[in-house]
C-alpha cells in the first residue's frame, strides 16, 4: 500500500466519521452511569444509518487488517486468521484507547482468540460489532437491532486503530492525519501538530523520535 492509497483509505474513514457525528444532531451521544458502569445513554438506539455505518466500517477493517499483515508477509483471508496475526504481532493494540467528543474507550481491549470444541477449531471474541455486522449481512431483517450507535462507535473507533498503526508502520509517522483531520474521533498518542507527526503507539518503542529529543535536551525547551 503506498501513500496515495493509504491517504484515499483515510478520507474514506474520516467521511464515514463525518456520517457517525452528524447524528448527535438527533440523538444524544453522551453517557449516564448505571449499575456503577459508565455508558452510552443511547447506545442501544438502532437505526439504517448505523447499520449502514457499521457495515462500511467492518468491511474496511476487514480491507485494512490484511494490509497490515500483508507489510508482514503474512496473507490472510478469515477474521479468526486476521485476529490471531494482528494480536501476535501487535499484543498491546488491545490498550489503544480512543476519544469521542464523549467518551474515552478501548474498542478492540476484550479481542481475543480462543480455541474451542477440544482444540478442534478457534473462536474470535471481543468483537462486538464485527458479530453484529456479520448477523446484518445474513438476516438484515431481523437483525436491525444489531445496528445500535455503540456498534457504530466501537466499529468506527477500530477501524480508526488500525489506520493508525498502518500509518505508523509504513510512514514511520502519522503526519497524514494532520493533513487530513477527521471529526469525532482522537487520541492521546498523537503529538502536537506543529511537530513532524511522530506519535507513540502501544506497540511501537518507549518514546517517539520527538520525546526522545525532546527529553535528551531538555535545555532547548526551557
Amino acid at each position: 500500500m503506498d501513500k496515495t492509497e493509504l491517504i484515499q483509505h483515510w478520507n474514506y474513514f474520516c467521511s464515514l466519521a463525518e456520517r457517525l457525528d452528524e447524528t448527535k444532531h438527533y440523538i444524544d451521544h453522551g453517557l449516564i452511569e448505571h449499575d456503577g458502569e459508565i455508558e452510552l445513554v443511547h447506545g442501544k438506539v438502532y437505526s439504517d444509518v448505523f447499520k449502514q455505518i457499521i457495515v462500511l466500517a467492518a468491511s474496511e477493517f476487514e480491507i485494512m487488517s490484511k494490509a497490515l499483515c500483508a507489510l508482514h508477509g503474512q496473507q490472510v483471508k478469515q477474521i479468526v486468521d486476521i485476529s490471531d496475526a494482528i494480536l501476535n504481532q501487535y499484543p498491546k493494540i488491545i490498550t489503544f484507547e480512543v476519544s469521542t467528543p464523549f467518551w474515552i474507550n478501548t474498542p478492540l481491549q476484550e479481542w481475543k482468540v480462543s480455541v474451542v470444541n477440544n482444540g478442534n477449531n478457534r473462536k474470535v471474541q471481543g468483537l462486538d460489532w464485527w458479530f453484529a455486522y456479520n448477523a446484518i449481512k445474513h438476516d438484515e431483517a431481523l437483525s436491525i437491532q444489531s445496528a445500535t450507535l455503540q456498534n457504530a462507535i466501537m466499529a468506527l473507533g477500530s477501524l480508526y486503530i488500525i489506520n493508525l498503526y498502518i500509518m505508523h508502520e509504513i510512514f514511520g509517522n502519522m503526519e497524514i492525519i494532520f493533513t487530513f483531520p477527521c471529526v469525532y474521533f482522537r487520541c492521546k498518542y498523537l503529538p502536537h501538530p506543529i511537530s513532524s507527526g511522530d506519535g507513540l503507539l502501544p506497540d511501537f518503542g518507549d518514546c517517539s523520535p520527538s520525546e526522545k529529543f525532546r527529553r535528551d535536551c531538555p535545555d532547548l525547551f526551557v
